[in-house]
């Protein structure tokens, strides 16, 4: 037995590695020819290399989930088109025993790109962020309005806004910590870019003190040279956060009145998403022993088919649980539950 699953563990680990990669370099290789006549004429050619490489970590968290299920389909109908499964029952082995080991490297997967979005991921996020930032010309401001942002402008202040529209120049309900002495928290229904300037409208700042003043507004300003543009790049969305980073924004933010549940849905979904691997996995043994001798173009157009499915799945019931519809966290975990249901189901009748 040890044999046999050190054999799998090598061919599976192989052909994964061999598509993640192949994935990834297909996205890093498009964003790059998508984005070379915005290069900065004073960039420095290893800054690019280092700003690509630093993007390598959340691509092979959000692309695993695909890897593992072609993984999956081409080395099962390998085994099954070959008879070697059939070898192994005859030999005694169980088709359930024979695949222990698939199954519990699809729980390791899961495991390492849980501990990657929280270490590795996050820390690489901010630094391609920094690194686009200096080394890509800028974009004009997105034209979609953007929802529950967190902006630093230094050197001192932090700002959450619920609502930004960057073609008006426009934030609605915001709240603006400032760390430096005096501190001080500013809440505003609105601000508005106006003659170069930040102006907030309907709201009141709180003054840090020992005994806390707070004193409202009609109309005011900050002394804040960041125009609209600077905003709408200087965001990270909340998925590309760590769970720890985005649980300390909903707690403060919570605190401060805000609503949190698009945030919510994001954390839970943190949760889910790294055991997505395990789950295509498990669906794709008993899928690729039905497929057996459909051939490599199959295994792969499949593989991307249910992968895809699950991605769509994915993106509906998000929007369901930021719009409220159900709560975060069986938004979160339903296309999970789905997804293994099947694979429960095609699982139970495979001989």
């Amino acid at each position: 037995m040890r044999i046999l699953d050190k054999y799998l563990t090598k061919e599976y680990l192989k052909l994964y590695l061999i598509f993640i990669f192949f994935f990834i370099a297909i996205f890093l290789l498009t964003d790059f020819f998508t984005r070379i006549g915005s290069l900065r004429k004073e960039v420095i050619t290893l800054a690019v290399i280092q700003y690509y490489l630093s993007q390598i970590p959340y691509y092979f968290t959000f692309l695993s989930p695909l890897s593992v299920i072609i993984s999956t389909l081409f080395l099962i109908t390998h085994l099954a088109g070959t008879y070697q499964i059939q070898a192994a029952q005859i030999g005694g082995i169980s088709f359930k025993r024979t695949v222990l080991s698939l199954l519990t490297i699809g729980l390791i997967i899961g495991f390492v790109v849980l501990f990657l979005n929280e270490t590795l991921t996050f820390k690489a996020n901010q630094l391609a962020q920094r690194l686009e930032q200096e080394n890509f010309l800028g974009p004009p401001p997105r034209k979609e309005v953007q929802k529950n942002m967190f902006v630093h402008v230094p050197p001192s202040y932090f700002f959450y806004i619920r609502s930004f529209d960057p073609e008006e120049g426009e934030m609605k309900n915001l709240l603006i910590y400032k760390e430096s002495p005096p501190r001080s928290i500013v809440i505003a229904k609105r601000g508005k870019w106006i003659q170069e300037k930040w102006v907030f409208y309907e709201g009141r700042e709180y003054l840090l003190e020992e005994a806390m003043r707070s004193i409202p507004f009609q109309e005011k300003s900050l002394p804040l040279d960041k125009d609209p543009a600077y905003f709408s790049q200087k965001y990270l969305p909340p998925e590309k956060m760590s769970i720890a980073e985005l649980r300390k924004y909903i707690d403060e933010y919570e605190e401060s009145g805000f609503k949190t549940l698009s945030l919510e849905t994001e954390l839970n979904f943190k949760f889910s998403y790294p055991f997505t691997n395990f789950i295509l996995l498990f669906l794709g043994i008993p899928i690729g022993l039905i497929l057996r001798k459909g051939g490599k173009g199959t295994s792969f157009a499949l593989g991307l088919i249910i992968s895809f499915g699950y991605y769509e799945t994915m993106a509906f019931f998000k929007a369901m649980g930021k719009g409220g519809l159900i709560s975060p966290f069986f938004a979160a975990w339903i296309p999970n539950l789905i997804f293994l249901a099947a694979g429960i189901y095609l699982f139970t009748r495979t001989k």
